[in-house]
């Protein structure tokens, strides 16, 4: 958990030997507590908060693993409490909630989940985790990308430092071919990965996408940068041979005045791709993909 690293089976295992789960008992519906005959938890003595986090924890890798039912029988411990009167949290506390919904999302009831998350909101407006979630009941439902594309960009005007929603956004940009969206989103991620060579390649093919010279430069500029990152990044030199070849078509369709006024870059474009063409050969040499790949350099170069 400090180290925030994903690993749900791990969880499981390790969270139902805690537990006291018997691991046959995959379904979780008998879950017993260590040395309780009928109800007690006693753990080896760990205290109530120790017990609710853990609880919480196998709740949630169990429904990363798609085991439904031990997560709802988390929830039930969460109330059966230490003598069976007083429950380790209140049904009506946001985190009780919070996992509840997530159950509901687990098991397809989307509507309930989404009438906690809104309960949730109307609470707390400000209650990241809500919104996050009402944005991801849409996206996993079909015909939905437009309401979900508005509750994502609901939830990044409240709360612009996630990183994780911009990329999730530029994704949705993409898939909707608005690729200058998409690559403002992008720019919005590179701010917090800054030496990310796949997150400069994805910008830079937005902007070249796009289409005009002006934005060919800047994917040009962020493929370069790619490169420079990671210099086996093959994506990204394809890239770049593709942004300086766009960006010399855009160049010719430019009235003469504006032509001239781009000689310096169209020059830095004709040498990237000769660059571009070498690393390339160098990499496929003595494979099968040469003779392709060799003829497709060709081809461009007798368009130059």
């Amino acid at each position: 958990r400090p180290n925030k690293r994903r690993e749900p089976q791990t969880v499981v295992t390790h969270g139902k030997l805690l537990l006291g789960i018997s691991e046959n008992d995959n379904d979780g519906i008998m879950m017993r507590w260590k040395g309780g005959g009928g109800g007690g938890l006693t753990l080896g003595g760990i205290g109530n908060a120790e017990r609710l986090a853990a609880l919480e924890q196998l709740c949630l890798a169990s429904l990363d693993v798609g085991n439904v039912p031990l997560a709802e029988s988390c929830l039930d411990a969460l109330q059966a409490g230490t003598s069976g009167k007083n429950s380790l949290v209140s049904k009506e506390s946001a985190r009780y909630r919070k996992l509840l919904g997530t159950c509901l999302e687990a098991s397809g009831d989307y509507d309930g989940a989404s009438a906690i998350y809104d309960k949730l909101l109307a609470e707390n407006p400000s209650n990241a985790y809500a919104a996050k979630r009402k944005y991801c009941i849409l996206a996993a439902q079909p015909n939905k990308e437009t309401e979900a594309m508005a509750a994502l960009n609901d939830y990044l005007t409240k709360h612009p430092g996630d990183v994780a929603a911009w990329n999730a956004m530029a994704e949705a940009c993409r898939a909707a071919s608005d690729f200058k969206g998409a690559a403002y989103c992008y720019e919005e991620v590179i701010l917090a990965c800054p030496l990310d060579s796949d997150v400069h390649a994805r910008c830079g093919e937005a902007y070249c996408t796009s289409g005009g010279a002006a934005h060919a430069k800047l994917g040009r500029k962020h493929l370069a940068q790619a490169i420079r990152l990671d210099p086996n990044n093959l994506r990204a030199w394809y890239g770049l041979l593709a942004a300086a070849e766009g960006y010399l078509e855009e160049v010719e369709r430019l009235p003469k005045g504006k032509k001239e006024a781009e000689e310096e870059d169209v020059e830095v474009a004709r040498e990237l791709i000769k660059f571009g063409g070498e690393k390339l050969m160098t990499v496929y040499k003595g494979k099968e993909m040469a003779e392709i790949v060799g003829r497709l350099l060709k081809e461009t170069s007798e368009r130059l």
